[in-house]
């Protein structure tokens, strides 16, 4: 009897925590997608719970998908971001800032061929793209493509030159190739503007381009006057009587006249 009573105790003990368990798995079932996502007392929760219910109406979007992606990235759930960057494809396939959201992704949890590709599909898109030109480059080099690598180092900081500056772009303290490929396009571009390839005919040639500048069209401008302080007229009554100045100039004497000259006279005493 008490054999069958302690077994009955340890029956009801794994009855109530299978019971437990099954509950728990149906909450998790039941329970939104997105709740995973969420961190205690942090501010970012109720701007994704919103950016989740508005996606799951179709309400959102392509590049509100990319951002929501883009907190869900930060919040540590790559393959939910990339999942979103893909979403947003759907509705636009020329959004190339979510092929590069998705190579960076990719690239950071090291599948460099599946970020190789979405790179490549950003800059099929928007060729001038100098952050993916940096990214992929980098990407050739960590596979040992040398000459592929400082390629797209050098369209990077063609078309974002900024890129080059560590403050900017940290990143390019970690490639050995890109102060090779930096001091190239300096001494490229220094070679280019000392070329001794003058006009023949500088004076023609700059006739000919004045020739075709637009010619100003004339405005009306309004007439310009001096700043002059007012000054206030004295009235009559007010009017004080002119004085006189001297000057420094000397009044001119008429000629003094020629007497003429008398015979000298003698006197008694001669």
């Amino acid at each position: 009897m008490t054999v069958v009573s302690v077994w009955t105790r340890d029956g009801l003990r794994v009855l109530a925590a299978i019971v437990l368990v099954s509950a728990a798995l149906v909450a998790v079932a039941d329970e939104p997608i997105f709740v995973r996502w969420l961190v205690a007392d942090d501010p970012g929760d109720e701007t994704i719970r919103d950016y989740w219910e508005r996606a799951e109406r179709e309400e959102l979007e392509p590049p509100a998908l990319v951002d929501l992606g883009t907190m869900l990235f930060y919040r540590g759930y790559p393959k939910d971001a990339v999942r979103m960057y893909r979403r947003a494809l759907d509705l636009d396939r020329d959004l190339y800032e979510a092929w590069f959201r998705i190579g960076l992704v990719e690239h950071s949890e090291g599948n460099l061929g599946s970020a190789q590709q979405a790179y490549k599909r950003c800059l099929k898109k928007l060729t001038g793209h100098g952050w993916c030109n940096f990214y992929l480059g980098l990407l050739e080099e960590q596979l040992g493509h040398t000459s592929d690598a400082m390629y797209h180092y050098r369209r990077a900081f063609k078309f974002a030159p900024e890129l080059a500056d560590p403050k900017v772009n940290p990143e390019v303290l970690a490639s050995e190739l890109v102060l090779g490929v930096y001091l190239q396009d300096r001494e490229r571009r220094r070679f280019k503007n000392t070329l001794p390839i003058p006009y023949l005919e500088p004076a023609r040639v700059e006739r000919v381009r004045r020739s075709f500048e637009p010619t100003p069209t004339p405005t009306s401008e309004p007439e310009k006057t001096s700043h002059i302080e007012p000054t206030m007229t004295p009235t009559v009554s007010e009017a004080q009587p002119v004085q006189s100045q001297p000057t420094s100039v000397q009044p001119v004497r008429p000629p003094r006249p020629t007497l003429p000259r008398r015979a000298p006279t003698r006197t008694p005493f001669d």
